[in-house]
């Protein structure tokens, strides 16, 4: 179910710590107005955050658990501390606590071991279930998704994910507020080619950020995105391309479910992410023209190197790239619909998590001055591509102008 859930989180932009679906990665990873964090960060538990201190704020602020609501916590055996904190706080808020525990053997098996034809039943238990949820807080099923998704063809995916088409259907329809809660492990730290203590520590330094702070600057790039007739992205690279947003709905991921937003339709407003901080939006797919330059990436954890397209009218085109082209190729094939026309345009908030290329491989998407640009399924951004399939790329370094006036510089936000 994890990969079910969180395939709508990252309908909002693209690869992070707690990507999945439609990115560069497969894994199973709202405007708000908040006090600023302050919790401490400090290691106090062994797992590198005080679980209580953090519980109790997602509890209050980022999900505003009440009397009666019904709860569901779902994340990975290496999670089960702040699992347990977040259960004992909800329950003290008065919320009807269930929890769900997945594990890195468990999913590897979904991923291998069964038959292809049970990956196409449609779980419309689980969208039974949906109905009466209030709340979902989602921790990373697994600690080593590169491991877990290692080998298995994306016709496996591909299948699983159109099963799962039952539960994107209804989310607007729902009441649910989700939570993710991003949680650091060895073995990403790893993927990413990062020092643990110093990923951990820029992790849990970002889940504490100023989210007053950060919600001011999505809504001020919120009302500059609402109804622009050309957003230009340039890079140093050579990335050049424009696109008008039009009347498109612009939405601000930050970390908490503000009390507005708890009643909007679109599901993507009543989503909070820690770490959080990003606007994103779908913009009006035909508009978009130009040419995007990725010199680096990654396509299934391997390099993705050199890579460059073109869009004429919304569709890429053109593709190529100097190492990982196959793998890009062979990611979206077993997709159909829309899965090469242009989804999505998102810029990172989050002043805490930082873009690091050499000595690392690490590009979160919700990183201040972060963009990412996206083709294929945008449904829950409320554009017209509608499908499974997809892909996410970084502009680092850009340079992002709004009807004229410069938003990002280099890479730096700059309003």
């Amino acid at each position: 179910m994890k990969l079910i859930i969180s395939l709508t989180l990252l309908a909002v932009a693209a690869t992070s710590i707690s990507s999945c679906g439609v990115s560069s990665e497969k894994t199973t990873s709202s405007s708000a107005s908040t006090p600023a964090a302050t919790a401490s960060a400090t290691a106090k538990s062994g797992d590198g955050a005080n679980t209580t201190e953090l519980a109790r704020r997602v509890v209050a602020e980022s999900a505003k658990i009440k009397p009666g609501d019904v709860v569901v916590i779902d994340g990975g055996k290496h999670t089960i501390p702040l699992m347990e904190a977040l259960a004992i706080e909800s329950q003290k808020a008065g919320g009807m606590v269930t929890m769900f525990l997945e594990s890195d053997l468990v999913m590897r098996s979904y991923n291998v071991d069964v038959p292809e034809k049970y990956l196409e039943q449609k779980p419309t238990f689980f969208a039974e279930w949906l109905k009466p949820m209030d709340v979902y807080i989602s921790l990373p099923g697994a600690e080593d998704f590169k491991a877990v998704n290692a080998g298995v063809p994306e016709a496996r995916f591909a299948k699983a994910a159109q099963a799962g088409q039952i539960i994107t259907d209804l989310l607007n329809g729902s009441k649910v507020r989700l939570v993710f809660i991003g949680y650091p492990s060895k073995q990403e730290a790893e993927n990413n080619q990062l020092d643990f203590g110093a990923y951990e520590k820029m992790h849990w330094a970002a889940v504490n950020a100023d989210y007053r702070q950060i919600a001011e600057k999505g809504d001020q790039l919120k009302k500059l995105l609402q109804g622009a007739k050309q957003v230009k992205v340039t890079s140093p690279g050579g990335t050049d391309l424009s696109f008008a947003v039009g009347s498109r709905r612009v939405f601000v991921q930050g970390g908490v479910v503000s009390e507005q937003a708890s009643k909007e339709k679109f599901f993507l407003s009543r989503i909070a992410s820690l770490p959080g901080g990003s606007v994103s939006v779908a913009p009006i797919e035909t508009s978009v023209n130009g040419k995007v330059v990725v010199p680096k990436n990654r396509c299934r954890y391997e390099p993705l190197t050199d890579a460059s397209f073109e869009f004429k009218n919304g569709k890429l085109d053109n593709f190529k790239a100097g190492k990982g082209a196959d793998c890009f190729n062979q990611t979206i094939a077993p997709y159909t619909g829309p899965k090469d026309t242009f989804a999505s345009f998102s810029v990172g908030l989050n002043p805490a998590l930082k873009v690091i290329e050499d000595g690392g491989d690490y590009r979160p998407y919700n990183a201040a001055g972060m963009v990412y640009v996206g083709i294929g399924d945008n449904q829950m951004l409320g554009g017209s591509n509608k499908t499974q399939g997809g892909y996410n790329f970084p502009v680092v370094k850009a340079t992002v102008a709004i009807d004229g006036k410069v938003v990002v510089k280099d890479g730096q936000l700059v309003f």
